[in-house]
């Protein structure tokens, strides 16, 4: 075993992380076999630190950088979270409201068929929706670079008793909506289905047209058809044997809105310091009130679970998401007391790369970073 753990270099795991923030990051990435990844902090709303390590694309020779485009895997559910609270604010609909008032199928647990879900529900992950085998069989590796079915039919044919992806056991969970905290994919493409029938646009129209332009974040897109894929991060599986990065190609998945925003720490950032500023830009103009900000980061359901706010996970005195899919890896934290965040978004790591998935997750190691030694300088 100890030859297995020196061959798979486990033991680059077992140094101390260095107080010096550069040094941290280099070893980490060799650790956990990470080709490239960007990391971005700021503090009172400037920018403290910002730096690309390694490479965007092997194959290019392309180094990653602070503009360059990752796909962020589940950090794309706080965009899809804000979109559903800007109808919110608009009186367009209630936390408490049934989904079913909005759809045109009904979502129902069929163990608890008087049971509503509600949005408050999905987006605090206690709706009792779980991830099926149609979830999984919709990502498009080697396939296509965006989903191949439209959004609305896959939920449709997932939640309906006759749908061809209908599955009573792995759709849902054995749990009474809004009694048991499971995380949901599913339950976050619903949402974004759900802004759709809403707004009366589809959901990536309507994110660039009250999201991304408001908040200067012009590059960040939900599907590759609508950007400059010269700037994206590959993603990359590792060959543990020949000690080798695969590029897996650019991808997606029907149930898009949980996980495929395609975005650069730099944009995230303007994103992310609504969550500091009461909800004000960084420009100073007003985008969500303060009483929705403070309501997205409290939690929801504290007899079930302290963890889920609104999308958000409650780490301590802390917010954070993580993220993880096939050749990414990624996260974002937020103190609100102290007034800072931190983004590092990685091309490796998730399902394909399990050389990275052994516990020792490099978001883990950054997180101990800032714990131990503050917010990198």
């Amino acid at each position: 075993m100890a030859a297995i753990a020196i061959y798979l270099d486990l033991h680059l795991y077992l140094r101390p992380i260095p107080q010096d923030f550069d040094t941290a990051m280099h070893q980490q990435l060799e650790a956990a076999k990470f080709p490239g990844a960007t990391v971005l902090v700021f503090n009172q709303g400037k920018v403290i630190f910002s730096k690309g390590y390694g490479f965007a694309n092997i194959e290019e020779g392309r180094a990653a950088t602070p503009d360059t485009l990752y796909q962020i895997a589940s950090v794309s559910k706080l965009v899809t979270a804000t979109a559903v609270m800007r109808l919110y604010e608009q009186g367009l609909l209630q936390l408490d409201d049934d989904i079913n008032q909005y759809l045109p199928f009904a979502v129902r647990n069929p163990l608890f068929p008087d049971a509503p879900v509600t949005f408050r529900m999905l987006l605090a992950h206690v709706g009792s929706i779980g991830d099926g085998p149609a979830y999984w069989d919709s990502y498009t590796l080697g396939q296509s670079e965006d989903p191949i079915e439209p959004l609305g039919e896959f939920l449709r044919e997932y939640f309906t008793p006759d749908g061809r992806y209908y599955n009573s056991e792995g759709n849902f969970v054995d749990a009474k909506p809004g009694t048991q905290a499971k995380y949901s994919n599913v339950g976050f493409g619903l949402l974004g289905y759900l802004v759709e029938q809403i707004s009366g646009l589809p959901f990536e129209k309507y994110c660039r047209q009250e999201i991304f332009l408001p908040l200067d974040m012009p590059s960040s897109q939900w599907f590759y058809r609508d950007l400059d894929k010269s700037r994206m991060a590959m993603p990359y599986g590792y060959d543990a044997v020949n000690k080798t990065f695969t590029p897996l190609g650019h991808y997606s998945f029907t149930n898009y809105p949980d996980g495929s925003l395609k975005t650069s720490t730099t944009e995230f950032m303007r994103f992310l310091f609504l969550f500091l500023n009461e909800g004000e830009t960084m420009s100073g103009k007003l985008f969500l009130r303060p009483d929705t900000v403070r309501e997205m980061l409290r939690a929801q359901y504290p007899k079930v679970s302290d963890v889920p706010g609104l999308a958000w996970a409650i780490v301590g005195d802390k917010h954070m998401h993580g993220g993880s899919d096939p050749g990414v890896d990624t996260v974002v934290y937020i103190s609100r007391g102290e007034q800072w965040g931190v983004i590092m978004f990685a091309n490796s790591g998730g399902m394909q790369a399990w050389r990275t998935e052994l516990g020792l997750s490099i978001r883990d190691d950054l997180y101990e970073y800032i714990e131990r030694y503050g917010i990198p300088q």
